[in-house]
This record gives C-alpha cells, structure tokens and sequence, in this order.
C-alpha cells in the first residue's frame, strides 16, 4: 500500500481504499481497483457528493520520461508501469460521472475526456445550482421510452437522480444521474445488472425531494393517452420521448441483417406472450386468430423478423408462434441492438407493449392490434414521431382490469383495408437495401 503505514500513523479522518482486508480502512467499491489512484480520487470525490472538480497535475503521460518526477518524491518512487492505460481508465470513469462537471486545468495531459480550462477561469466560474430530486421511475422498457419525455422536462429544473432498471435509454440526457431499482422483475433485473456500471457514483443528496411516476388508468382516460397522462402526474408538459440511436448500436444490429441477406424488407413482429410477472397480458392481448389472420396478409412482403425473451414457466407464447424467417425468443438481443434493429426495419408489426414506444422513439411505422384492457389511445402520443395504426375492436375497452370480459370481436375488413393503405403509404416494400440485395 504506497504511503500505507505514513497515512495509518498521521491521518484521523476516515480512510478507504478499493480493497478490503486493510486495517482501520473502509473498502469502497465505488473507486474500483482497476482505477489509478488520480481516477480513484476523482471517483471518490463524486461519491462523496461533489458537482464539481478541477483537476491539477494530471498529464496523466510521461513528462521528461518519468511518471513520477516532483522533487517531492523520494527516491524510493519508481515509475508507474501502466501509466499509458490511465487515459483509457479515466474515459470510462467520465462515462459513469455524468453528473459531476470536471474540467481539466492541467497545463500540459494526455487527458481528452474532460473539457480544459485555465486555473483562474474555472475558479472564478460559478455554477447556479438546481434542486435535487429523486425521480420513482417505472420498470417497464416501454414504460421507461415514454419516461423520457417526463424526464427531459424536470431536468430543465431539477437536479434529477433517476431510478431506471434501462440506463441505456437515457444515454443523451446531460446531466442525468441514474440509480438502480432494484427491480426484481426478470427483464428488468438482467439488464440492471448487465448496465450495472453505467449507474452514478454520486448519491442521492439527503433531503432531495421525491417524485413517483405513474398513470392511474382514470388519468389515462382523462388525458387520452399513457403518455399524457403520465406528465400530468408529473406536473409537466406531454414532451419529447424520441430516442436517439447510436451509431454502435445501428451497427451491431446491421452486422446480424447482413448475416441475414434479406432479398425483402424487415418487418419486427412480436409474437403473443403471457408471463408470470403480469397477469395482465391475457386480457390486453388481440384475439390471436385475428392477429394471426391479418399478419398472414402482410407476410409475404416482408423478411420477418420475430423478437421475445421467453423462459418456461415465466414468458411463454399464448398460442402458436407466427411464421418467421428469422425467430429469436430466448432474449438473444440486448436493448440496444435490439433499437439499431428497429431502426434499420421496414415496419414493426405488435400486439400493445414495448414494441409499439420503441418504434415510435426510433420513427418506424408500426401496426399495433388491440384486443382488451386498453384501446389504441393509449399510444396515440407517439403518432407525432412515427406512423402508427392502432386496430382496436369494434368496441375498444379502456378497462385496464385483468379479469374483465372484454369484447375483441373486429371488423377484419376493414382492418385488412386500413393496414393495406397504411403499409403502402409509409413502407417502401418494393425495394431492398442496394447494399444488401448485392451482397445476395
């Protein structure tokens, strides 16, 4: 431990390290042990509620080929090994510190993460600081896509921390802490756990004021859509949820579309699933001979691509699975190619859910067929980002009860014309990617 024993002897305040086992010393996770001590102080400074740092002395390079070269070092200080990967370690501590500002006043670094200022700029910079608030988010990944709408409003305010089990969705949002849900929802908890370091290492400020966010199914009705409902709740405007996708995400999505070769057009469909975790889906599901009935007459203008996370005994198909060219059911894409995916589709064919936000935030035109529960208003906000066709039944319920009786019945004609005319007018169909169809 460098300068272990003289900081036992002479240091009374509290001490922590990235390792445990050290006496008199609190291990802290936060600063990982992969870190260099200049990250570990910057982490640490975080975690302990720090907006902003100034950073001073950190070339993180070798200056007149020594790491260590301040007369103040004693001669038994060598050199640091692995002083060429400190800048690597360092991106991706600025990766996780969204909501500290650190700005680098070093005069000479090998540092480009952190914006640069001069010493006596910096200093004399002062910052108007906003309220802390705890944002309640929801668990649902459709959910969480309407959210952002909710979120990007409060932060023009709000000093917001935001409870999220899907980081990745708000990767644009400056500014924006995220904390674990600890959801326990098995979608939700693998991806928690898989998005684990993109969680801030700044805590809550004590006393930050809390904010739940939710859509009671009267505010639903009253307000017409889940969306406008949800801001209502939350005090703020029906805003913005669109998301921007990635170039990395597009393509390591567009890498399994190659592999693919489609000589048509993708169509993202979503096969009709009950899971343990809801027993809702029942009820909200279209009549499966009816959604079967009106994907077979679009099915063959399409390369079919068919996306769920199933698991016996916890998300299983209710009934057959359509007819698909390509099926992964076993939760084979992460969210964010699983977006890059949407994104590069002709059009995404669902039942009410996720798919239905996640094509509107990505501006894929999507058909959506309803059965009971809700009725199609429930994501008419999203129509302002995407072309969207909601068929509901001749008598659209707007119960949000698992156990009504609610009427599915539709008139198949009319619903045959309106996805025609909806798919001609917003998909081309007619053609295939150049690049790809050369690669056939």
């Amino acid at each position: 431990m460098v300068y272990g024993a003289e900081a036992q002897q002479l240091f009374t305040g509290e001490k922590v390290a990235p390792h445990g086992g050290i006496a008199g010393v609190t291990r802290c996770l936060e600063l990982r042990a992969e870190l260099n001590s200049g990250a570990g102080a910057v982490a640490l400074s975080a975690m302990r509620g720090a907006e902003r740092v100034i950073l001073l002395g950190y070339d993180a390079q070798l200056t007149g080929g020594h790491a260590h070269w301040h007369p103040d070092h004693g001669d038994g200080l060598g050199n640091a090994g692995s002083v060429a990967k400190w800048p690597a370690q360092f991106a991706d501590l600025a990766r996780r510190l969204s909501a500290v500002r650190v700005v680098n006043a070093s005069r000479a670094t090998a540092l480009e993460c952190f914006p640069r200022q001069d010493l006596s700029q910096a200093l004399a910079e002062r910052e108007v600081s906003k309220p802390p608030l705890l944002v309640n988010g929801m668990h649902g990944l459709g959910d969480n896509l309407h959210q952002r709408a909710v979120v990007r409003e409060l932060l023009r305010e709000w000093d917001v921390w935001l409870e999220t089990p899907w980081p990745c969705l708000y990767h644009d949002l400056d500014g924006l802490k995220m904390v674990g849900k600890g959801s326990r929802l098995r979608t939700q908890a693998k991806n928690a756990q898989r998005e684990a370091s993109r969680y801030s290492v700044t805590p809550v400020p004590a006393g930050a004021r809390s904010l739940e966010v939710r859509y009671p199914p009267d505010a639903v009705r009253k307000h017409g859509s889940v969306l406008a409902a949800m801001a209502a709740q939350c005090a703020v405007e029906p805003g913005d949820f669109r998301l921007p996708v990635k170039r990395e995400w597009i393509e390591r999505a567009d890498a399994l579309v190659r592999k693919w070769a489609p000589t048509r057009p993708i169509l993202i469909v979503r096969p009709l699933v009950e899971r343990k975790e809801w027993g809702g889906c029942r009820n909200r599901n279209p009549d499966a001979t009816v959604y079967r009935e009106l994907f077979e007459a679009i099915r063959d203008r399409f390369h079919v691509v068919s996306l769920a996370d199933l698991e016996p005994g916890k998300e299983w198909l209710s009934g057959d699975a359509l007819p698909a060219d390509v099926s992964l059911h076993a939760g084979e894409l992460d969210v964010e190619v699983m977006a890059g995916l949407f994104s590069l589709a002709a059009a995404v064919y669902t039942a009410p859910g996720f798919a239905v936000i996640l094509a509107q935030a990505v501006g894929v035109p999507v058909v959506s067929v309803f059965g009971g529960y809700e009725s199609s208003a429930s994501f008419s906000a999203g129509a302002a980002f995407s072309p969207y066709l909601g068929l509901d039944p001749v008598r659209p319920c707007q119960c949000f009860s698992h156990v009504h009786n609610c009427d599915k019945r539709m008139d198949l004609a009319a619903a045959h014309v309106r996805m025609r005319e909806f798919l001609d007018e917003h998909c081309k169909t007619s053609a295939v990617r150049e690049d790809l169809a050369a690669a056939v």
